[in-house]
């Protein structure tokens, strides 16, 4: 069986300029724009930094993957996992859930591992994470 699902899996720095309100925004965007083409994931920020999982069809992430390259509130758009595909979701329920950390410790962490070794710590730390 062919699985059906693309993931994708980045991180990326608030851009300068960029007040933390907008986040308020991409997570309000995020949660509309994925319920309505069957994409779900997680956005994780520490105040500075996000890191994204999502997953979902694969025409609809690659249109979204080109939309959040190209999006000014974020920079320094590094790629941990790209074209990866799955038969489940990890993350079915999620339209975009989302989890705001207090300081840089968890990033930090996490980012400096390889990109499939920080996801599995990524789906480890969830049930830690303050997630809504």
């Amino acid at each position: 069986m062919t699985p059906t699902l693309k993931q994708f899996f980045y991180h990326s720095r608030l851009a300068p300029g960029q007040r933390h309100s907008a986040v308020s925004d991409i997570i309000s965007t995020a949660r509309r724009f994925n319920a309505g083409h069957g994409i779900t994931g997680l956005l994780v920020f520490d105040g500075e930094r996000f890191c994204q999982f999502i997953e979902g069809p694969p025409t609809e992430m690659d249109a979204l993957v080109e939309r959040l390259k190209t999006d000014p509130r974020h920079v320094d758009f590094t790629v941990l996992i790209s074209d990866a595909w799955a038969h489940e979701r990890l993350h079915p329920y999620w339209s975009m859930a989302y989890a705001a950390l207090e300081g840089p410790a968890y990033l930090t962490d996490l980012l400096s591992r390889p990109g499939e070794e920080a996801l599995r710590q990524l789906q480890a730390s969830i049930d830690r994470l303050d997630v809504n």
